[in-house]
């Protein structure tokens, strides 16, 4: 059985949309992951598939914030419930719809644990790295009632597509009328290719940076990265960013300026960055501002309040102000200057 895009179906009587789909297959198996929405925008995935009997199965699944060591068969979740190995391997995208994002014929390892009442599932997925964990409960056949009937919002697709063209033509000529003024002056245009990106700038420097895990919000599937870094303070990690990032800085805060260890927030024109401290070390959290607008979550949850406090209610933090500042002088006075050009990394 394959749902339908704008499919309304009820689960325990609560009413959810279809919106994405994704069909797997594993050797001779095949099995369906539906997105679908309620009324107050909340998303959550239901499986379905066929057990040896040939019966529906039907699991529904909500994102889970936990970090899942794969190498071991047994777990214990967040509320300590007990977990063994279900099941593992290769999953293979056999067709999709709607705005997954995935493509046809890319392929996840996957493993499944089963608490000890077989009630509760915790799925963990890699894709190229990219890992999705998500908590499930198998749904009773009689709690669940789907309808013929499909909900469409064409007129609203139809009218964000036209939206959307005329701001590119819009964006386009803005762009090619200051793109006339600037020719003269090589300096500004220079400027227009400066790095303003946290994330390009951390991606580029593998040996301070590594990358951690990725955390999907549960509204519109914006995702942040985590990074662990190498410097052993969180001052040190913050100023190497700005120093990475000069230009591209447009905020700073501390939450709890008589300590650091709450973590630094640092925000560009379209990130935000949250700096904080570990027992095993510096992590950097990036997401866009997207994020963190619709229910985006925490990587290490006890860290969650002042993540969102610096963001906000942001107190500025002085200190790295001004070296935010200075850093940016300095690079502007760089690359305006006889020569032009950036440092190395830019």
């Amino acid at each position: 059985m394959e749902l339908k895009k704008g499919q309304i179906i009820y689960i325990n009587s609560e009413k959810y949309k279809v919106i994405n789909m994704i069909n797997f297959s594993e050797k001779n198996w095949q099995w369906q992951e539906y997105e679908i929405v309620n009324e107050f925008n909340q998303h959550k995935w239901l499986e379905i598939e066929e057990d040896e009997n040939k019966q529906l199965e039907y699991c529904l699944y909500d994102y889970y914030n936990a970090k899942i060591d794969t190498n071991l068969g047994e777990i214990y979740g967040n509320d300590y419930t007990k977990y063994k190995l279900y099941e593992k391997g290769r999953a293979i995208v056999i067709d999709y719809f709607g705005n997954a994002d995935v493509d046809k014929y890319e392929s996840c390892d996957y493993i499944t644990y089963i608490s000890e009442d077989q009630n509760t599932v915790i799925s963990v997925e890699n894709w190229s790295g990219e890992i999705e964990t998500t908590i499930g409960r198998y749904i009773s056949p009689d709690k669940i009632k789907i309808t013929d009937q499909i909900e469409q919002n064409t007129m609203y697709q139809n009218t964000e597509t036209l939206l959307n063209i005329n701001n590119v033509i819009r964006n386009v000529t803005i762009f090619l009328i200051v793109l006339t003024f600037l020719i003269p002056f090589i300096g500004l245009i220079k400027g227009l290719f400066v790095n303003k990106s946290i994330e390009k700038y951390i991606n580029k420097n593998t040996s301070k940076y590594t990358y951690v895990t990725s955390i999907t919000n549960n509204t519109n599937k914006e995702k942040a990265k985590v990074y662990k870094s190498s410097f052993i303070s969180i001052d040190e990690t913050v100023k190497d960013i700005i120093d990475g990032v000069p230009e591209g800085i447009t905020k700073t805060s501390d939450i709890d300026k008589t300590t650091e260890d709450d973590g630094i927030g640092l925000q560009t024109k379209n990130e935000y960055a949250y700096i904080y401290k570990e027992l095993d070390g510096i992590y950097v959290q990036i997401s866009t501002k997207k994020y963190l607008n619709n229910s985006g979550t925490m990587y290490h949850s006890r860290h969650y309040y002042n993540y969102y406090r610096s963001y906000t209610n942001p107190i500025s933090s002085t200190v790295y102000d001004n070296y935010a500042y200075s850093a940016r002088q300095s690079s502007i006075n760089s690359r305006t200057s006889s020569g032009g050009g950036t440092s190395a990394g830019k």
